[in-house]
C-alpha cells in the first residue's frame, strides 16, 4: 500500500475523529447546562 494514501487516510480518520468528538463536547454541554464542565467555560 502505497505510504502517502495510507498517510492520507489516517490523517482523514483523525480530522473526522476530532471533529465527532468536538460535537459530542458541545452537546454534552448543551444538556448539562455547563454547570459540572466548569474547566470548559472558557471554551465558548
Amino acid at each position: 500500500m502505497n505510504i502517502v494514501m495510507y498517510a492520507g487516510m489516517t490523517y482523514g480518520l483523525t480530522a473526522i475523529i476530532s471533529l465527532v468528538v468536538i460535537a459530542l463536547i458541545v452537546v454534552m454541554n448543551k444538556f448539562l447546562g455547563g454547570n459540572s464542565q466548569e474547566n470548559k467555560e472558557d471554551m465558548n
